[in-house]
C-alpha cells in the first residue's frame, strides 16, 4: 500500500527557533498559532509556496527576486498529520522522501526518526515501530540551504551536490531553493520490501532483472514482462521476447516500451511489489578519428544528434506544473529533437521527465550536478566530497538506470584546467569516482568526463572533438563566417540571444520600465543583462527602432536567422555528430535570454527556424554573409533521411516579389552535399533567397535591415478552421510586397492556461502566396483560444474560432 503524503503546512524559522515553538509537533493546546502556517505543496518549493501564500511578492515580475533572497537562510518546517489503522501482522510501515533540498530532519510525534542530506538522494525511514492506529504528527524540518558559488566564482569550493543555477546565474537571479522538492509517500508493505529492480535489456530481446529485497525472511520474488496491450510476453529474471518490438528514436517510428511487474511474495501473500517499463533499443556511441566517442548509433545505424540543451522547467524546479513540463517535451519531440542534454549547472532531472523522454522517443544526456565558476572551474579534491559524490551517485544512478531514453552520464558542465583545457578523469578524483560508479552501476550507458570534452574548450582549430560557444550573435559580417569556419565533431552548446516575447515582457517588465533603451536599465539588466544586445540589434537595423515591439521582433529575427545558421553549418558537414543549441527553454522569464520557448511555455521564433533545419529533408545555402555586397554566391546543400530524387530551385527575389534570379538542379538526396551553386548581382536593398521545400532567407544588399519596418504595407487574410481541439490556418498574401517573417502569436495574457501549439510559424508570404498551418489546442478552452498575426508590413489582426473569420 501506497499513500501521497499530503495536507502539508509550512512556517519559517531564524536558526533553531523552532526548537522553542516545538514546531515539529501540531499543537492542540493553544500554544501553536496556525495564522503563521501556510499552504503547502508536495512536491514544491519553499519559496512556491511563500509566493502562492503572499508572504513574498512575486518574484518574477521585475527586481521582486530580490525581495526573497532572504527565504534560504531561514529555517523551513513542514508539517502534516497521518491518520493510519493498525498494521496487519508482519506488516512493515516507511517514510519515503525522493527529495528533500538540500538537508533536514523527519519528526514524528515529536520524535526524531531521521536525519538526511543530498537533495538528489531520496530518503527512506522506517517506522514500523512507530506506527500504531491514530493520528500522527509528521514533520520535516528543513535546515538553511548550503553556501555554494554562483556562476562566477570558484568550483572549487562547492563541497555540495545541489542546483547551482539557482544561487545566480546569467539565465536567473538569485533564488536558491528549499524544501520538499521529489514526491514523498508512505508505504506499507509486508514482510520484506522490495528495495531496487533493475531491469537490464539487450537488443536481442533479453531482459535480465536483478533486485535488492531488504527483510529477515525467506521470500520468492517473480517478475512478469507484458506489452502494451496488456499481454504476459515473458516471465522471469532471465526472459527473452522473441520479436521484440523496438524503442525507436523520435523520427524514426514508434518508442515502444513493455511493462516489467515484479512481486515480492512472503509465504504466498504479496509483500511488495513494483511496475516499471523498459524499452529495446541498441543506444552506442562510437568511436571515430581518435575522439572520445561522439558518433550515435541506434540499433546500428548512424544518427547525427539534433538536439537542444534543457535547463529546469522553472527556477523553483519543484513546483513545476506536470502539463507544463509535457507542454516543453511535446514542443521538443515536435521539433524533431533526438538528444536532450540536461545542463550539469540544474538538475539531475525527475521521474515524469524521464517518464516523457521515453515516451516520446528523446535520449537524455545526463550531467551529475556540477558546473564552471568563471573564475576557476576544477571541482573540489577535498576527500570528504569525493566520498560523498561517490554515495550519493550510487542512488542517483539506480532511480534512473531502467529508463530507455537514458543514454550518457557526463560529470559536469565545463569543468576545465585553468588554461581552458577540459578536464579528463584522471585530472580529477571526483571525475573518476563517478565515472567508476556509472561503470559498476550502469555499464551499459556512455560516459563523458565534462562537456565540452575538447581537446579545447572553444570552436578554434582544425582539431576539435566537443566544444561550447559562442552564445552572441557575431555581427551582420561575421556570423555565418565564423560556424562555416567550424570543424567539431559535436557542438554540445552554442547559441544566439534574443529578446523575449511581448506578452512574456508586459507580464514580467512593470509598466515605468517598458521603454527604450532596455540596456542599462535597472529592470532590464535584472532580466536578463548578459543577454541584452540591444546596440547590435539596432544597428542591424539601422538606428530606426524606437519602440519595445520592434525591437523584439528585430531581435528575434537575428536569433532566429542566426541559430538556423548556425545549426545548417554544422549538419551541412560529413564529419558533424551531431548539434545541441543552448537553450530550448528557460527557468526564469527573463527580458533576453537565449531560449527558444520563453518562460511562460510560448516558442518564440527561433524555434520555427531550427525545427525546419531539423526536418527529415532540408534544404539550405551556404553564404558568406547575411549582409550581401557585390555578388551573392550562394551554394545550395540538401539531404534526406530517405533517399530521394528532387528538383531542387533557389531563386532571389526583391520584396515586391519580382525574380531576378534562378537555378535548377536535379539531385539524389541522402548524406549533405552541394547540389549546385547560384551566382548574381545582389539587389541594393533587402532581399530574399528562395529555395526549395520552403528554405527562405532575408538578405541585405545594403548596409542594414532598416528597411523592413518601413516596408509598405502587404495585405494578408486569415481563415481558420476548427476541429475540435485543432485549428487550420489559411494565410494567403491578397496584395502587396512580400510580408517577411509573418508569426501568428498567443493573444491571451502571459500564464493563461493552456498552449497553442504551432506546426510552423515566422514564415515568410509572397505576393499571392497561401500557406497553411496547423494549431494544436493543448489545455485551452475553445471561448478562449485566440491568436494575434504579427508582422513587419501586415496588420495586426486577431483570430478566433468563431466564425472562422479575422478581425483587427
Amino acid at each position: 500500500m501506497t499513500e501521497p503524503l499530503d495536507g502539508w503546512q509550512l512556517r519559517g524559522f531564524l536558526g533553531d527557533d523552532w526548537q522553542l515553538h516545538r514546531a515539529q509537533l501540531h499543537r492542540r493546546d493553544g500554544g501553536d498559532d496556525p495564522s503563521k502556517w501556510v499552504p503547502a505543496r508536495v512536491p514544491g518549493s519553499v519559496l512556491a509556496d511563500l509566493v502562492a501564500a503572499g508572504v513574498v511578492p512575486d518574484p518574477y515580475v521585475g527586481t521582486q527576486s530580490l525581495l526573497s533572497e532572504w527565504v534560504p537562510q531561514r529555517t523551513w518546517v513542514y508539517r502534516t498529520r497521518l491518520r493510519t489503522d493498525a498494521l496487519a501482522a508482519g506488516a512493515r510501515a516507511f517514510l519515503e522522501f525522493d527529495g528533500i533540498d538540500h538537508a533536514g530532519s523527519v519528526y514524528l510525534d515529536g520524535a526524531r526518526v531521521a536525519d538526511h542530506e543530498g537533495m538528489f538522494v531520496p530518503l527512506v525511514t522506517e517506522i514500523t515501530d512507530r506506527l500504531g492506529a491514530g493520528e500522527h504528527s509528521l514533520s520535516v524540518v528543513v535546515a538553511p540551504a548550503p553556501v555554494s558559488e554562483p556562476q562566477v566564482g570558484h568550483t572549487a569550493t562547492v563541497t555540495v551536490h545541489k542546483s547551482r543555477m539557482g544561487y545566480g546565474w546569467d539565465f536567473c537571479p538569485r533564488m536558491v531553493q528549499q524544501g520538499l522538492w521529489a514526491p514523498a509517500r508512505l508505504r506499507v508493505t509486508g514482510p520484506v520490501r522490495l528495495v531496487d529492480v533493475w531491469a537490464r535489456t539487450s537488443p536481442g530481446g533479453r531482459v535480465t532483472v536483478r533486485t535488492e529485497v531488504d527483510g529477515a525472511v525467506e521470500c520468492t520474488v517473480d517478475h512478469t514482462l507484458r506489452d502494451q496491450d496488456g499481454v504476459v510476453v515473458a516471465t522471469g529474471a532471465d526472459m527473452v521476447v522473441a520479436t521484440p518490438k523496438r524503442w525507436h528514436l523520435n523520427g524514426s517510428g514508434p518508442a515502444y516500451r513493455y511493462t516489467l511487474h515484479t512481486v515480492v511474495r512472503v509465504g504466498g501473500e504479496i509483500s511488495d511489489e513494483r511496475t516499471l517499463r523498459v524499452g529495446f533499443r541498441d543506444v552506442r556511441f562510437v568511436e571515430e578519428a581518435g575522439d572520445l566517442a561522439y558518433r550515435l548509433t541506434v540499433d546500428g545505424t548512424p544518427t547525427v544528434v539534433k538536439g537542444w540543451n534543457w535547463v529546469p522547467a522553472d527556477a523553483c524546479y519543484g513546483a513545476v506544473d506536470p502539463a507544463r513540463l509535457r507542454h516543453l517535451l511535446t514542443l521538443a519531440r515536435d521539433a524533431g529533437v533526438t538528444v536532450l542534454r540536461v545542463w550539469g549547472g540544474g538538475l539531475l532531472e525527475s521521474d515524469a521527465f524521464y517518464d516523457l523522454c521515453d515516451e516520446f522517443g528523446i535520449l537524455v544526456w545526463q550531467e551529475f550536478a556540477q558546473s564552471s565558476s568563471g573564475m576557476s572551474s576544477v571541482p573540489s579534491t577535498d576527500e570528504a566530497f569525493v566520498a560523498r559524490m561517490a554515495a550519493e551517485a550510487a542512488p542517483i544512478i539506480r532511480a534512473r538506470r531502467n529508463h530507455p531514453s537514458l543514454a550518457v552520464w557526463c560529470g559536469g558542465n565545463e569543468l576545465q584546467r585553468a588554461d581552458g583545457v577540459p578536464l579528463t578523469d584522471a585530472e580529477s578524483a571526483v571525475l573518476t569516482a563517478l565515472h567508476e560508479a556509472v561503470a559498476r552501476l550502469d555499464p551499459d550507458r556512455h560516459w563523458l568526463p565534462t562537456s565540452p570534452s575538447g581537446p579545447v574548450f572553444a570552436a578554434v582549430g582544425p582539431e576539435q572533438h566537443d566544444v561550447h560557444g559562442p552564445w552572441e550573435h557575431q555581427g551582420l559580417d561575421d556570423h555565418y563566417r565564423h560556424y562555416d569556419d567550424g570543424r567539431a565533431l559535436l557542438l554540445s552548446e552554442f547559441g544566439v540571444e534574443g529578446m523575449s516575447n511581448t506578452r512574456a515582457i508586459e507580464s514580467v517588465v512593470p509598466p515605468h520600465a517598458r521603454t527604450l533603451p532596455t540596456r542599462g536599465d535597472p529592470v532590464w539588466d535584472h532580466l536578463g543583462r548578459w543577454w541584452n544586445n540591444e546596440p547590435l540589434v539596432r544597428a542591424a537595423f539601422g538606428d530606426g527602432i524606437d519602440d519595445l515591439a520592434t525591437l523584439s521582433r528585430a531581435s528575434q529575427f537575428l536569433q532566429a536567422d542566426g541559430l538556423r545558421y548556425a545549426v545548417e553549418a554544422n549538419l551541412r558537414r560529413s564529419s558533424c555528430r551531431g548539434v545541441l543549441p543552448w537553450q530550448l527553454n528557460e527557468s526564469f522569464p527573463n527580458g533576453w535570454c537565449t531560449a527558444a520557448v520563453d518562460w511562460f511555455g510560448e516558442p518564440k521564433a527561433v524555434y520555427h527556424y531550427v525545427r525546419r533545419a531539423y526536418r527529415p529533408t532540408h534544404v539550405c545555402a551556404a553564404l558568406p554573409a547575411p549582409r550581401v555586397r557585390g555578388e551573392l554566391v550562394a551554394a545550395v546543400w540538401a539531404w534526406s533521411d530517405s533517399p530521394r530524387a528532387e528538383e531542387i530551385t533557389a531563386r532571389v527575389l526583391t520584396l515586391d516579389g519580382r525574380e531576378v534570379a534562378r537555378s535548377t538542379w536535379a539531385a539524389d538526396l541522402g548524406a549533405p552535399r552541394m547540389v549546385g551553386e547560384l551566382r548574381c548581382p545582389a539587389p541594393e536593398r533587402v532581399f530574399l533567397l528562395d529555395l526549395s521545400l520552403g528554405s527562405r532567407y532575408v538578405l541585405t544588399g545594403t548596409d542594414d535591415f532598416g528597411e523592413l519596418p518601413a516596408l509598405p504595407p502587404a495585405r494578408v487574410s486569415a481563415d481558420v478552421r476548427e476541429d475540435g481541439d485543432e485549428w487550420t490556418v489559411h494565410l494567403r498574401h491578397d496584395d502587396g510586397p512580400v510580408a517577411p517573417f509573418v508569426r501568428l502569436l498567443d493573444d491571451r495574457p502571459a500564464g493563461a492556461p493552456g498552449w497553442p501549439r504551432l506546426d510552423d510559424n515566422a514564415i515568410d508570404l509572397l505576393p499571392g502566396e497561401t500557406r497553411v498551418l496547423t494549431c494544436r489546442w493543448d489545455g485551452v478552452a475553445p471561448a478562449d483560444r485566440r491568436l494575434r498575426l504579427d508582422g513587419w508590413n501586415v496588420l495586426a489582426t486577431r483570430l478566433t474560432g468563431d466564425g472562422r473569420r479575422s478581425g483587427p
